[in-house]
């Protein structure tokens, strides 16, 4: 097991070469926040990490900052 110096989550080094918690492959149990992007209609997630708000579309790469107000759908 490995603790990632960036967000401090534990990971299994012999399963992942990075963090998957950083990355985005794997979610903790806290809860997300979705919305649908306003250019696709693809699915928006809120990253959190180092300090910032940023909605990010899976689809498209659209980014915009914001926070959980902007919010339409809480997953988990």
């Amino acid at each position: 097991m490995q603790m990632c110096p960036d967000c401090d989550r534990v990971y299994d080094e012999s399963e992942y070469s990075f963090c998957p918690y950083c990355s985005g492959i794997l979610f903790d149990d806290e809860v997300r926040y979705g919305r649908n992007c306003p250019k696709c209609g693809g699915a928006m997630d809120l990253d959190t990490l180092y300090g910032t708000k940023t909605w990010f579309c899976t689809n498209c790469d659209y980014e915009f900052e914001g926070d959980e107000d902007d919010a339409e759908y809480v997953i988990g």
